[in-house]
């Protein structure tokens, strides 16, 4: 699934790249939740075309999480036999 022209936007400016760096530094650069090497910062509120404009959720240092790839995929159920896909074939998301 592609994200939405405003997300990828988003995910290529210069604040969301300073919270990106100021998360990985603040985490050492490990997983936050296994302590192995980290690779994605995660929005625990999901960020969404309605929300993305909200600094509190978009860039808050509290809403971020340095995650490895396996941490990431599993907080997102990527990947897994649970998955469940509606009749058009999108995720539906739990």
């Amino acid at each position: 699934m592609r994200k939405p022209k405003e997300l990828h936007r988003f995910y290529k400016s210069t604040q969301w790249q300073v919270a990106r760096e100021i998360k990985i530094r603040e985490a050492n650069g490990k997983c936050e939740r296994c302590g192995a090497l980290g690779e994605e910062v995660h929005h625990k509120t999901r960020l969404t075309v309605q929300n993305y404009l909200d600094k509190s959720i978009s860039l808050n240092q509290d809403n971020l999480e340095f995650l490895c790839r396996k941490c990431h995929n599993e907080e997102h159920k990527r990947f897994s036999k649970s998955q469940q896909f509606d009749e058009e074939g999108n995720l539906i998301h739990r």
